[in-house]
């Protein structure tokens, strides 16, 4: 038999994090680290020596509260992967007899930040990551052993097939949070918060106010392309209208289109909301876009395309044709 278990495991907890969750990380504030989506949520707060500790008792209550960002970063980091890699691979300053759930194999303090909350997740994942790669097939069949506390009797596989699980539900409560954080900041602002409902009528009425139409775009320049991916065309040529310049181009994040696997290659950035309108074969808002000077020549990072591009792929060539044929 080969050694091809330990790099199966491997690549399974890999792809979860380089495809998904470190880059649903990144621009995390340290506002919303902290944020608490509700009364009650277990964070990170300080002692009565000032030291921040994880809030958590065992066993849980009947309800576990929520929890902010911090929390669950924290939990991944340091007792799901950080201090089990060190109990396990080393080194530790913990005694020998310390199993992994020690919490002194991990003494380090916690972090009170957002940059400090990812530099403790990417320091756990790379120790534990490390350990297990160096595991052969034979080690990760074998018992835990002692280390492994009350379950010194399974094996080291079904540890790493736990952690996966652990770091795949933990980190999708963190990309909810960002999700809910995300979702209560635009309802602070009505434009914002209208043009993503698809209130056309609503939009049109606040952007008549002098001065908005320029305070909108600079606070969100890609809004365009955001409510051209939800496919809010109303919004779309209302906000263009009213002179919704060159946010035309700003992207909206590729995960809305639903363009399928094995589309292109590599590209720019974000798509445009030409390239929504191309998705779905508008032509008549493909010329909309095109006439208040939507440039064609973008290409986003995903697949590689321009909006030609998807049009085409999409199997809609004659509004493919109209964008590469575009001149004023």
């Amino acid at each position: 038999m080969t050694d091809v278990w330990g790099p199966e495991l491997i690549d399974q907890l890999d792809f979860y994090w380089g495809a998904h969750l470190w880059p649903r990380l990144q621009g995390l504030s340290d506002e919303e680290y902290l944020w608490e989506p509700a009364g009650g949520a277990w964070s990170l707060r300080p002692d009565d020596d000032g030291v921040l500790r994880l809030e958590q008792f065992g066993p849980e209550p009947p309800t576990p509260p929520l929890t902010t960002i911090a929390w669950r970063a924290v939990h991944i980091a340091r007792d799901v992967m950080g201090a089990r890699a060190r109990a396990l691979f080393g080194p530790t300053s913990a005694p020998d007899d310390a199993d992994m759930f020690d919490a002194r194999h991990w003494p380090e303090p916690l972090p009170a930040t957002a940059e400090g909350g990812l530099a403790l997740l990417d320091a756990g994942y790379r120790a534990w990551r490390e350990g297990v790669v160096r595991l052969s097939d034979a080690e990760l069949r074998a018992p835990i052993g002692p280390k492994g506390g009350p379950f010194a009797e399974d094996s080291l596989s079904l540890l790493v097939l736990h952690i996966n699980r652990e770091v795949v539900a933990h980190g999708a409560e963190i990309c909810l949070l960002r999700d809910l954080y995300r979702a209560r900041r635009d309802r602070e602002d009505p434009v914002v918060a209208a043009g993503l409902a698809g209130d056309a009528g609503e939009v049109a009425r606040l952007l008549s106010v002098p001065g908005e139409v320029v305070r909108l775009q600079a606070a969100r320049p890609g809004f365009l392309a955001e409510v051209a991916g939800l496919r809010h065309w109303d919004v779309v040529r209302v906000l263009v209208e009213a002179g919704f310049g060159p946010g035309v181009n700003g992207g909206g994040g590729a995960a809305a289109a639903g363009v399928a696997e094995g589309a292109g290659g590599a590209g720019g950035g974000d798509p445009t909301a030409l390239h929504f309108a191309a998705r779905v074969g508008s032509e008549e808002f493909v010329r909309l876009l095109l006439e208040h000077d939507a440039d064609p020549r973008v290409t986003e990072a995903e697949y590689g395309l321009d909006a030609a591009g998807w049009a085409a792929h999409f199997g809609h060539d004659e509004v493919a044709a109209l964008i590469r044929g575009w001149s004023r």
